[in-house]
């Protein structure tokens, strides 16, 4: 007795997939049989092909309409699945021919719908659930799994540029003058994240903000300032891995090295200070990477850094201001 698998919308139209090659002949791909199970292949009602499952389930049966059927390349065919003790039976019937004898003790299913089998076409039949199921393809199949990946762990290494502001340098520089100081620029970092796990990690990372400068005048003065900074982080990373998606944030110490230079003149006498700084801060970022293969990831990442810092060889000047960043670039993973 035939039972039907599942209702065809439209029939071979839907179940058609397109390959990447092109068939020499009409094949049959046999998969997740039992390792070691025969795999017969029956035109109408005559056995075209035999072939033994391999380790892996699969079986490739070939179908050579011209050579069993009339010389023909084409037909509408149904399709009928046998499943008997040790053997499964793939029975491809052209519309208006005998079909084969059920045997006993087989049970038989139909792949339900009428398909356009030409020499193009691979059929993928697939006997590993309790209902059979097919897949007519135009090209070869490949039985290579599908390469997937997920954000990994181990050593990564990374680059990228992006804009920094500060939060108070042009204010102090420029006081009430107008159009003064350039505070947003562009700046570049560099870095290594050692993910211990795909979830938790320890980062360090320098950037060079974009240069603050100030410059301004008056009846009897002119003046222009300059902030130079160099920033060293270390920090801990704890991720959200969601496929070749990681979201991810960080947090802890940096080290900052400063450099202000003022240089004013005031009734045409010029005069120049330079204030060294350094110290120690904290910051915090969050971001995304998505890794687009399984060693090379794109990310972007946004945060602030608090710089605080003591002049070089003493003195009263401080620093202490707040640097944001957006930054975009590439990761690339180091080692296996």
């Amino acid at each position: 007795m035939t039972k039907p698998l599942r209702l065809l919308v439209a029939g071979a139209a839907l179940n058609v997939t397109i390959g990447a090659g092109v068939a020499a002949a009409q094949t049959v791909l046999v998969r997740h049989a039992k390792p070691g199970e025969t795999i017969e292949l029956m035109l109408n009602a005559t056995k075209v092909a035999t072939a033994a499952a391999d380790a892996a389930g699969d079986a490739t049966l070939p179908l050579d309409l011209r050579g069993n059927n009339a010389g023909k390349t084409e037909i509408d065919a149904n399709i009928f699945i046998d499943a008997c003790d040790k053997l499964h039976r793939i029975i491809v019937v052209e519309r208006g021919q005998p079909i084969a004898a059920q045997q006993p003790g087989c049970e038989r299913r139909e792949i339900s719908g009428l398909y356009w089998v030409r020499r193009v076409n691979t059929l993928v039949v697939d006997v590993g659930g309790p209902n059979p199921t097919m897949r007519l393809i135009k090209g070869e199949f490949g039985l290579e799994p599908e390469q997937t990946w997920g954000a990994p762990g181990g050593l990564v290494v990374f680059g990228g540029g992006g804009l920094t502001e500060f939060r108070d340098a042009a204010l102090i520089f420029c006081g009430t003058a107008t159009s003064c100081g350039k505070n947003t620029g562009f700046a570049y970092t560099a870095g290594a994240t050692l993910w211990l796990k795909r979830y938790l990690g320890v980062e360090g990372s320098y950037m060079k903000p974009r240069k603050t400068t100030g410059s301004g005048s008056g009846d009897t003065y002119t003046f222009d300032s300059e902030l130079d900074v160099d920033v060293i982080t270390v920090a801990g990373a704890l991720g959200v891995p969601i496929g070749p998606v990681r979201l991810y944030g960080k947090g802890g110490p940096n080290y900052h090295f400063g450099k202000s230079t003022t240089k004013e003149t005031i009734n045409n006498l010029s005069q120049t200070f330079e204030v060294k700084t350094r110290g120690w801060g904290w910051g915090f970022g969050a971001g995304a990477e998505v890794w687009v293969a399984p060693a090379f990831a794109l990310y972007a990442d946004a945060g602030f850094a608090w710089l605080k810092g003591n002049p070089e060889g003493g003195g009263e000047a401080k620093f202490d201001d707040r640097l944001r960043f957006l930054m975009f670039g590439a990761r690339v993973r180091r080692g296996r």
